[in-house]
């Protein structure tokens, strides 16, 4: 049975994917900083019911994982993701009990709304290690299991705002075209190594990250944005469906 580690997991497209990822028969780790709503999403992936059913995409998508009668299993781990130690924590306690790390989502996140001269050096600091240093640390430690096994799938979780920059969302936009270069270094770096790394950049999806942002306009546009369960969908079409989703996909998603 595979393993995935999925960071910033406790709410949001992290806890989503988590979920799916479980109903597809994948042992999930779920880290956050946020104790309390890790452990409750573990509690609630091990007590799914046992007859869980495979993902299937809306235009009948097939791929190859094999269920097995064997229940999928969340565990929790509190982890800063921006603190290598901490990262290097995680990665021995996903070994020690599960024996192998297949899946990396780097969903991990936070955002500050402020023009580039109002930003304060530790807001940017909070940003580019959350968003950023947080999947090079975490890559760089899955990444010898992976290339032992040569096998492994990689999603970084960039954005729209990777893509195109946005006022007042300067170093947000610089941390998440970070995201979408490193995709497509370490693609190049592990071309031969039957790994894939991809990036997915979803448009607005209707968050309490979004909802930080202006919480009037997301009250007047929710329902023109995407839902995290729309993203998670995507995420998990991509680690399972590697005959049309490849090593450097950086994939757009949107309304």
């Amino acid at each position: 049975m595979k393993t995935a580690i999925i960071t910033g997991a406790g709410r949001g497209i992290g806890k989503e994917t988590a979920i799916l990822l479980a109903k597809n028969g994948i042992n999930v780790v779920v880290c956050s900083r946020t104790r309390k709503e890790i452990d409750s999403l573990a509690e609630e992936i091990n007590m799914m019911d046992k007859q869980y059913s495979p993902y299937h995409h809306p235009t009948d998508l097939q791929h190859k994982e094999i269920l097995t009668k064997k229940k999928p299993e969340a565990l929790a781990i509190k982890c800063d993701v921006g603190v290598s130690s901490q990262v290097n924590s995680l990665i021995n306690s996903t070994l020690d009990k599960f024996g192998t790390v297949d899946i990396l989502v780097n969903n991990a996140g936070v955002v500050f709304v402020k023009k580039l001269m109002h930003t304060s050096e530790e807001e940017w600091d909070q940003t580019i290690s959350s968003n950023l240093k947080s999947a090079f640390l975490c890559t760089k430690a899955v990444l010898p299991h992976m290339l032992s096994n040569r096998s492994g799938a990689i999603i970084n979780v960039s954005s729209g705002a990777g893509k195109v920059g946005f006022e007042n969302l300067s170093v947000y936009c610089a941390s998440k075209f970070g995201m979408v270069g490193l995709t497509a270094s370490l693609a190049d770096e592990v071309a031969n190594e039957k790994i894939r790394v991809m990036a997915i950049c979803p448009g607005e999806v209707a968050t309490t990250m979004q909802q930080g942002l202006d919480s009037r306009y997301y009250l007047l546009n929710k329902n023109k944005m995407l839902s995290p369960q729309e993203v998670a969908e995507k995420i998990v079409e991509m680690i399972l469906d590697e005959k049309n989703y490849q090593n450097g996909d950086s994939v757009d998603i949107d309304k």
